[in-house]
């Protein structure tokens, strides 16, 4: 698991190396890249297979992952873009809001105050559904084998 000891531990290598880094730290760089990835990779097919809120947060919490290390990982290979990890992040915001504000909302109200928030309750729910829709078709359009 990429930590920020071993982040910090990669940027002082990779300053203290020059423009070409050691193989041992490109060979590093590259396995906590290709885990990252594949982590991602799993959480989106899951999500895809039954976009959940559950899910969804699995998928956001991978690109996050996944972007700190490219961004920690850019002096080393620079050829790794984090626009795109970015904008799936952003996208993902709508459904993940609505998800807590819905569950907060709920679990804050007592039986009574939930009848009556109970329309609000539903829209929060179908706003949830309709982001949740969105970043699946997102999500299937993306190529296999990039975030």
């Amino acid at each position: 698991m990429f930590d920020v000891k071993m982040s910090r531990e990669l940027r002082f290598a990779a300053a203290n190396v020059g423009t070409m880094p050691d193989d041992r730290i490109l060979e590093w760089a590259t396995e906590l890249l290709e885990h990252d990835v594949r982590a991602f990779k799993l959480a989106r097919v899951r999500f895809l297979r039954r976009p959940t809120a559950e899910r969804l947060h699995d998928v956001r919490v991978s690109a996050r992952r996944l972007r700190s290390l490219c961004t920690d990982l850019h002096d080393v290979l620079p050829h790794v873009h984090r626009k795109r990890l970015h904008q799936l992040i952003a996208l993902t915001a709508d459904a993940r809001d609505a998800a807590v504000l819905r569950e907060t909302l709920r679990q804050a109200l007592d039986v009574r105050e939930r009848r009556v928030a109970r329309p609000l309750l539903r829209a929060l729910r179908q706003r949830e559904r309709t982001a949740l829709k969105c970043v699946a078709r997102t999500l299937e359009r993306a190529h296999p084998y990039r975030p």
